[in-house]
């Protein structure tokens, strides 16, 4: 973890304790989504796949620089567990324990192209885990349901985070 990540964690907690408190509904749900989302943008390293690597060669782009997600590149950055999922596990959680564990173990990011992208969605797959799934398997299973290999090697990401 990161300082950022670390100033988010701390943020997605008082967060949490707002939306138990005040019970506003979707003004805070929102924010908490957004923190989520932005939690694993802001991790240094993101993994990819090979397809995605070679349309970033093609394209004379470097794969480190986060500012290479545009519509235009076609270029993509995907939760592996989505963050509406996260959000649903977190708001469930009994303790700021819990939810730091839930953090580290969703803290991923994958550069993805719009084409596998799309393999995701055509699954159905796109703000949902596959059927079956629960808390603690595969965080890859998307994309494995999607026939979409990811890379184990990951990759140092410089610049702002993108979302």
């Amino acid at each position: 973890m990161n300082k950022i990540q670390a100033a988010l964690r701390d943020q997605i907690l008082d967060t949490v304790k707002n939306i138990k408190k005040h019970k506003v509904g979707e003004i805070l749900n929102w924010l908490l989504r957004n923190q989520i989302a932005k939690y694993s943008l802001a991790n240094d390293y993101y993994f990819s796949t090979q397809f995605t690597l070679d349309q970033v060669k093609k394209m004379n782009l470097d794969v480190t620089k986060r500012s290479i997600k545009t519509k235009k590149n076609k270029i993509t950055y995907e939760h592996p567990i989505p963050s509406k999922v996260v959000f649903d596990l977190i708001l469930k959680a009994k303790s700021e324990i819990e939810i730091i564990d839930i953090l580290k173990k969703t803290d991923y990011i994958v550069i993805l192209s719009h084409y596998e992208d799309e393999k995701l969605r055509a699954k159905g797959l796109i703000s949902s885990m596959p059927e079956g799934w629960s808390y603690g398997d595969n965080v890859f299973a998307r994309y494995e349901k999607a026939n979409i290999e990811v890379l184990t090697k990951k990759i140092k990401m410089t610049g702002a985070i993108r979302r």
